[in-house]
């Protein structure tokens, strides 16, 4: 009996063994199955480690917060977690857990399945660890392409700021010097419309210095817009740390005393561009500064006042021979006499002029009291912009006398210019011409224009025409047929890419030539053309309108019908 007694007596402890492992799994499989600790780990590992602020012009600003604590908390492996568990644990050579010995196979199903689980949750995390660190594993010579591309769209401000503080590779990138060669710094930094406290000046005057001694080694561009404090302050700064500059705009500025200009003249040698557009400033200043560096500067934009003349009486006395670029606008409400000045005298003292922009102002020609050689004109001018919108007194006698030497013309823009015949534009030179704009945007009612000549226009320069703006014309509708049958040609139109004729007396038919023979038409103004069915008088922008357009053209659906259909896919309806 006691011989097998003894077989049985061993197998208890086994069972109780056996038994305590079972219980030992069980609990196991309880703890592991809260819904609470999942939810902990899963909400530990998926944390946000950025924030996102609002910033100017509906922008977004993601901000990393990342700190060590995350870090450590997203790095460390789900199975190294304590357990109570540990020695009852055992694993494979190939690192696989294995359920323990005895276990019923309900309890190795869910140890297996836990354990996929932890697997794939680390790989996750450090997928999403990889995500996160592909800014700070680019080389910085890439980066520093990339802000190039937003630099050169949006500016240095505030944009470069922002990147600087994300980390210590985007701010070692920020601070090229290459990417700080334009800044604008306009009405953002300060309110026009108050007086800016003592601390504030403070704050604003600190900051400048140090952009001035960190970032601006390679400025050469500086632009200021909508200042009424400390401007004299900013250009005295800008102008003795900055050598290399070569444009200044300061546009909606206040306060820009003779300082400015005489700083200007003393430290800003290499200066090319000086735009001082709805600025108040000081004229006698402004004078001076022509008389003593006005010889390196190629681009000036002023705008008119009463004082203007003893500007242009400094460009013409021939301080600014190496002028490329003039231009001269108005305020909108204009209330001051009309311009006059010498085209004779321009000519001679602006030799080297390509663009003469004279917007939205009413002038005249006055009598030239020298005698001036004939040879004397704009023989490099590239560009006249005569455009008004109120009142003109530009005649063909004075466009033959401005550009009698300007076989380079390549753009004419004469929008407002009514006086301005066909007759006129053919004893100019040029003749290849790209850009011509002879619309008019003011009431015509009382004006008497021209009821032909177009096709004129259209036969000179049909071989390099681009862009064409009649709106407004009161050509007749055979001779807008003409005209748009020259410009399509035998053989069409490769050049002609915008085509304005609203307010024209155009046909359904002249526009169907026209249209149907120009390939790479992109922009076509139809508006309030009179003699075209309703529903046609619109703009069609893009090849895919154009194309939609002509194709309802040429399959005879030229009504109303066809005009109402705008859908951009679709047949026409006949």
């Amino acid at each position: 009996m006691e011989g097998s007694s003894s077989p049985n007596t061993s197998r208890q402890p086994s069972r109780k063994r056996e038994g305590s492992v079972e219980s030992q799994g069980r609990s196991r499989v309880r703890v592991n199955s809260k819904p609470v600790k999942k939810a902990r780990r899963v909400a530990q590992w998926n944390t946000k480690d950025y924030t996102v602020h609002d910033t100017d012009n509906d922008m977004l600003l993601i901000i990393s917060n990342d700190s060590e604590v995350q870090r450590k908390a997203r790095t460390r492996k789900p199975w190294a977690k304590k357990s109570n568990h540990k020695s009852n644990k055992k694993h494979s050579p190939n690192g696989t857990k294995l359920s323990p010995v005895g276990t019923r196979a309900a309890g190795s199903d869910v140890d297996c399945s836990e354990g996929r689980r932890k697997l794939m949750n680390s790989e996750r995390v450090v997928k999403e660890e990889d995500l996160d660190r592909w800014g700070q594993q680019l080389p910085v010579e890439v980066l520093v392409h990339i802000f190039h591309y937003v630099v050169s769209s949006n500016g240095a401000v505030p944009f470069l700021c922002r990147m600087a503080r994300v980390c210590r590779l985007w701010n070692g990138a920020a601070e090229n010097g290459k990417l700080w060669r334009r800044v604008t710094i306009s009405h953002c930094w300060v309110n026009p419309a108050k007086k800016l406290q003592p601390p504030v000046q403070r704050k604003i005057q600190n900051t400048l210095n140090w952009l001035t001694d960190n970032r601006f080694s390679q400025l050469q561009e500086f632009s200021i817009c909508h200042w009424s404090n400390l401007v004299s302050y900013t250009m005295k700064v800008i102008t003795k740390s900055c050598p290399q500059l070569v444009s200044l705009r300061l546009t909606n500025c206040n306060g820009v005393t003779s300082d400015v200009f005489e700083s200007l003249a003393m430290h800003s040698r290499k200066l090319e561009s000086l735009n001082l557009q709805h600025s108040v400033v000081d004229v006698a200043a402004v004078v001076g500064f022509l008389e003593t560096a006005g010889s390196n500067l190629k681009q000036l934009c002023v705008t008119y006042n009463s004082r203007l003349h003893n500007i242009f009486n400094a460009i013409v006395a021939g301080y600014c021979t190496e002028l490329r670029l003039l231009e001269v606008n108005t305020e909108i409400k204009q209330t001051n006499p009309y311009f006059q000045f010498c085209i004779e005298m321009l000519q001679a003292g602006c030799p080297k002029l390509q663009v003469l922009r004279l917007l939205n102002l009413t002038w005249f020609p006055k009598a030239c009291t020298m005698i001036v050689s004939p040879e004397v004109g704009f023989s490099e001018l590239e560009e006249l912009c005569l455009a008004t919108s109120s009142f003109s007194l530009v005649t063909d006698e004075v466009l033959v006398k401005l550009l009698h030497l300007s076989s380079r013309l390549r753009t004419l823009d004469l929008r407002g210019c009514y006086r301005i015949t066909s007759a006129g534009l053919q004893l100019l030179p040029c003749q290849d011409l790209v850009r011509l704009f002879l619309g008019l945007y003011c009431s015509t009612t009382t004006l008497l224009l021209a009821k032909q000549g177009s096709e004129q226009m259209a036969l000179k320069w049909k071989h390099s025409l681009e862009e064409l703006d009649l709106t407004g014309q009161c050509y007749k509708e055979k001779d807008l047929e003409l005209a748009m049958g020259i410009l399509a040609g035998p053989e069409g139109n490769y050049v002609l890419r915008s085509l304005n004729l609203a307010g024209t007396k155009v046909t359904l038919d002249a526009i169907r030539v026209v249209v149907s023979s120009s390939p790479a038409l992109s922009y076509l103004n139809l508006t309030s053309c009179r003699c075209l069915p309703r529903g046609l008088k619109r703009i069609y922008r893009g090849r895919d309108e154009i194309s939609q357009f002509v194709n309802c053209l040429l399959s005879g659906g030229g009504g109303q019908q066809l005009a109402g259909d705008r859908r951009p896919q679709g047949k026409c309806v006949k």
